[in-house]
C-alpha cells in the first residue's frame, strides 16, 4: 500500500493493519495496484518498505551481510508463517541471483501480481542492505529499475513471471540499525571472555544466528577448543543459542508493543507453536502471559 502512494497510485482502500493480513486481503490490494498501474508497477512497489526502517522485521532482514544471507532470512520468515509460496535459490554468482517463486501446492502456484510483488519486496531489501546498481529481470523482461510492458506481457502468458534473475554492480553493507539489538541482554558475568562474545554474536545476529564454525573463525579459536571451553562453563552451542533467543524474547515481550507472531521470527523461533513452547518451558508462561504480567507499564 506504501509503495502504491508512492507511485501515486492511492490505494482505494485502508491496508489491512497488524502482524498477519489473509490471503484475500493481499490478493484484493494487488488486484487495486494493477487496476490502478498495470503489472508493470508491481515490481516497484517495495519502494515503499524504505518508510519502515524503525520496524522490527525490517531491521531483521535489512541487517543481511549480503544476497546470500537476506535470501535465506526471507527463507526463514517464509517458514515461520508457514507460506504455501517459497523463494528457491537457483543460482549465486558475484553480483548476480537467480532465483524462482514457487508454490508448496503444484496446483496452485503464485500469481502473476505476487510474483512480481515479492520480487520488488527482495530488491528493496537488497537496497536496504547495501546492494547498489540493482537490475531485475521476470522471465525476459526487465522490471526494475524500469519496467519493459511489453516484454512483461509475454513473460506473464508464458508463465515465466516467476524466474527471477537480479544483478548488482556493488555492495557495501550498511552498519545495524540503530536499536535492532537490546542491550539488555548481556552476557553471564561469570563466563570468560570468548564464551561472553560466543553470546554476543548469537544475540546481535538474530534471527539469522551464524553456526559454531563461522562464530569459531571470527573469535580466531578452533572448533574444538571453543566447545570445551564451552563445556568448562557447563554449556554448549546449542544451548547458548537457545539462552540467546529466550532473552531476546523476553526483551521484546516486555519492552516493546510488537505482535507475538513478529517477536518469534526476530528472535529466530522455526515457527510460532516452536516460540511458544519453548518459551513456556524456560518460563513457565506461554509469551502472552508473560507479557500481560511484566510489560513495561503493564
Amino acid at each position: 500500500a506504501q509503495g502504491m502512494r508512492e507511485l501515486r497510485l492511492a490505494p482505494a482502500a485502508a491496508a489491512p493493519a497488524g502482524a498477519t493480513v489473509t490471503l484475500d486481503a493481499k490478493r484484493q490490494l494487488l488486484r487495486q495496484a494493477v487496476q490502478a498501474g498495470g503489472f508493470e508497477c508491481l515490481a516497484l512497489l517495495g519502494r515503499g518498505l524504505h518508510r519502515f526502517t524503525h520496524e522490527p522485521s525490517h531491521r531483521a532482514l535489512a541487517s543481511a551481510r549480503d544476497a546470500r544471507d537476506l535470501f535465506e532470512r526471507w527463507g526463514r520468515l517464509e517458514r515461520y508463517i508457514h507460506s504455501r509460496h517459497r523463494v528457491q535459490i537457483v543460482t549465486m554468482a558475484d553480483g548476480q541471483a537467480q532465483l524462482r517463486h514457487v508454490s508448496l501446492r503444484a496446483q496452485a502456484p503464485p500469481q502473476a501480481a505476487e510474483d512480481l510483488v515479492v520480487l520488488g519486496v527482495l530488491v528493496a531489501f537488497l537496497q536496504a542492505c547495501g546492494h547498489r546498481g540493482l537490475i531485475a529481470w521476470a522471465g525476459e523482461a526487465r522490471v526494475y529499475p524500469d519496467c519493459d510492458a511489453a516484454a512483461l506481457a509475454v513473460a506473464i502468458g508464458q508463465r515465466a513471471s516467476q524466474a527471477w534473475r537480479i544483478e548488482w554492480t556493488a555492495h557495501a553493507a550498511p552498519p545495524l540499525p540503530a536499536g535492532a539489538v537490546p542491550q539488555e541482554l548481556a552476557p553471564d558475568a561469570a563466563w570468560p571472555g570468548d564464551v561472553k562474545a560466543l553470546f554476543n554474536g548469537l544475540v546481535n545476529r538474530l534471527p539469522a544466528a551464524p553456526g559454531m564454525d563461522e562464530l569459531a573463525r571470527e573469535l580466531g579459536r578452533a572448533r574444538r577448543s571453543l566447545q570445551r571451553e564451552l563445556q568448562r562453563q557447563g554449556t554448549g552451542f546449542r544451548p547458548l543459542l537457545a539462552e540467546a533467543r529466550y532473552r531476546a524474547a523476553g526483551w521484546w515481550l516486555m519492552q516493546t508493543a510488537t505482535a507475538l507472531a513478529e517477536i518469534g521470527f526476530l528472535c529466530g523461533y522455526a515457527d510460532q507453536s516452536h516460540f511458544t513452547r519453548e518459551f513456556r518451558l524456560r518460563s513457565g508462561l506461554t509469551p502472552a502471559d508473560y507479557r500481560r504480567h511484566f510489560a513495561a507499564g503493564g
